[in-house]
């Protein structure tokens, strides 16, 4: 009987496989890039709008002006990454003139009358510093591009700015004081590494160097303080080690990260929180819980991905996949936003749309580009690597291929790459992750014997040619997560045991109204009833409501996708087990 009411879940109801686009990390790029162009939108990103941080007006404030450069800053940076053509109407050099055009003697951008000496230092000073830092990160991408002197100047400038007052912020006494004022703690000062790095590469100044070094060795553990900015200061290590070739620097940032990765910090769906701690910002109103934050979940991806490349570890490669798909994923709005969701008991609760147009839009389409440009397929002299099998579409002017994915059978998936353009001489290397079994390759649909490479496999150079299609398929790995442990489908649990389902790199949720309707936190699922359902990367099961009689039939369904359905309340982890046990009559 359960087959048979699977079976009909399988047919309505479902995310069907066309909602889901067919390339889509070129189709989310898109959504927020539209968002940040469309002049038609509230709040649109125009001239006036984006200089607001930069040219003060209290008398007409938005949002977060004090955190000065920070929303423009952010806006060029990812701007400058886009052509022309993708930008539309935008006249980014007409924006970084104007920006420019309000910097300071001293070189800063914002409020002129903040004094840094230690026995005046807080909050509002940390927070100048923020937006300061974001601007020049914004200032160098665009330098980057264009090559515009006028940009160098003034991002020289403001590095000197940062300079003049670092001694009073890297006093014990002030860093003691601001270690937990989250979003205005000390991390507003230890972020700006990022743009010194840039800018010492393009200047070759060795006092920003310097001070870049100087900055990071303030920055204090974990505790309670504010993920995001943690997490951009150890990116800027990163730059900072790329430029110096100073292993001390590598071996921080590894044995911080890995520290965090080993912690109650990494979340079940695969990233962090905005606050480290378990806490919320205490100046936010809204629901109680854990809160994830879009920048927080794109710099984690982008710092897991540059570790790997840097260091060839595939426990980096891991952690980044499962937060791109996971969390940064999730965190994406549909109409292109990124910003916050409310966390508790395993269950990410239905809320008013939190996007974070300040912020988080920008720096989770950052993100995004990241994965596309730096690190999901990387190109190095004839050889091309595929390390993240996301669907999109490649071409460096010599190769050219795209990658969807399709069900092949019940619980075998299949990736298929289809070359569009290749030159003789190039080899592929593909991916083999841990979340697949029973790896096959097809070439033009013959199998295809290749070399076995650590995790990867390693395609022939001479086996590509235009009008190739090659297929990469695997069953997708099924996985149990309770605290502290993780059991595959051979040792699944017997005993209704609260935890999370992964299926293939998916972490899987319920939004199903019937399940979640109150009380749903001693719902159990029957693990034996498990079976791939018609829609993508789905799985459909029966299960026991914990307030009301029957087993009745669900779907497990991929954080990654609740994009495509308006982030209902989604449960995460509930009681999975073998066997549902009856209640007994007195219960």
């Amino acid at each position: 009987m359960h087959r048979i009411i699977l079976g009909l879940l399988c047919l309505v109801g479902l995310l069907n496989a066309q909602d889901i686009p067919q390339f889509e990390l070129d189709h989310r790029i898109q959504l927020s890039v539209d968002r940040l162009t469309d002049q038609d939108r509230q709040p649109a990103f125009s001239h006036d709008f984006l200089l607001a941080d930069v040219k003060l007006n209290p008398a007409d404030p938005r949002r977060f002006y004090n955190f000065s450069g920070d929303l423009s800053g952010r806006y060029i940076e990812v701007m400058s990454l886009l052509s022309e053509e993708r930008r539309e109407t935008i006249k980014l050099d007409e924006l970084v003139k104007a920006v420019i055009s309000f910097q300071k003697a001293d070189g800063r951008f914002g409020d002129p009358d903040l004094q840094y000496n230690a026995k005046e230092i807080g909050g509002e000073h940390m927070a100048l510093l923020w937006g300061n830092g974001r601007l020049l990160v914004g200032l160098m991408a665009y330098y980057e591009q264009t090559k515009d002197p006028a940009t160098l100047v003034a991002a020289t400038k403001l590095g000197d700015f940062f300079i003049t007052t670092a001694q009073a912020c890297r006093e014990p006494a002030v860093v003691e004081l601001l270690k937990t004022y989250g979003a205005k703690g000390i991390i507003c000062f230890t972020q700006y590494i990022e743009g010194l790095a840039m800018l010492a590469k393009a200047a070759d100044e060795e006092r920003f160097v310097q001070a870049a070094k100087d900055a990071y060795t303030v920055m204090p553990p974990r505790g309670t303080q504010h993920s995001h900015g943690y997490l951009s200061t150890l990116r800027g290590v990163l730059l900072l080690y790329e430029l110096t070739q100073d292993p001390n620097m590598l071996d921080y940032v590894e044995s911080t990260f890995t520290d965090l990765l080993d912690s109650e910090d990494h979340t079940v769906y695969g990233a962090v929180f905005e606050f480290f701690g378990g806490e919320t910002d205490a100046t936010d109103a809204g629901s109680s819980g854990n809160r994830d934050e879009g920048c927080s979940s794109a710099d984690f991806v982008r710092l897991s991905l540059h570790l790997h490349q840097l260091t060839g570890d595939e426990k980096y490669l891991e952690a980044g996949e499962k937060g791109l798909l996971n969390a940064l994923y999730y965190n994406q709005y549909g109409n292109g936003d990124f910003g916050h969701h409310y966390f508790s008991d395993g269950v990410i609760k239905a809320s008013n749309p939190r996007r974070s147009w300040w912020c988080c839009t920008m720096h989770g389409l950052r993100g995004l580009l990241a994965v596309k440009n730096e690190f999901g397929i990387t190109r190095e002299d004839d050889q091309v690597q595929i390390n993240l099998l996301t669907t999109q579409t490649y071409d460096d002017g010599q190769v050219a291929f795209s990658i969807e994915q399709e069900e092949l059978e019940a619980g075998r998936e299949q990736f298929r790459i289809r070359i569009d353009n290749w030159e003789r001489g190039i080899g592929m290397i593909l991916p083999k992750p841990d979340w697949g079994k029973d790896w096959k390759t097809h070439l033009n649909g013959k199998e295809v014997t290749v070399n076995s490479r650590e995790k990867n496999t390693t395609l022939s150079y001479s086996g590509l040619k235009p009008g190739d299609l090659l297929e990469l398929s695997a069953k997708f790995a099924l996985s149990f997560h309770a605290p502290g442990k993780r059991e595959t489908e051979k040792d699944l649990p017997n005993q209704p045991t609260n935890g999370y389902l992964t299926y293939g790199p998916y972490v899987l949720g319920i939004n199903q109204e019937s399940f979640v309707a109150e009380p749903d936190w001693a719902n159990q699922v029957l693990l034996p009833d498990l079976v791939p359902a018609a829609a993508p990367n789905t799985l459909t099961t029966s299960f026991r409501h914990s307030g009301y009689p029957g087993i009745h039939p669900v779907k497990l369904v991929p954080m990654a996708y609740q994009l495509y359905q308006g982030h209902p309340y989604l449960r995460l982890t509930t009681n999975y087990g073998k066997q549902i046990i009856p209640k007994s009559p007195d219960e």
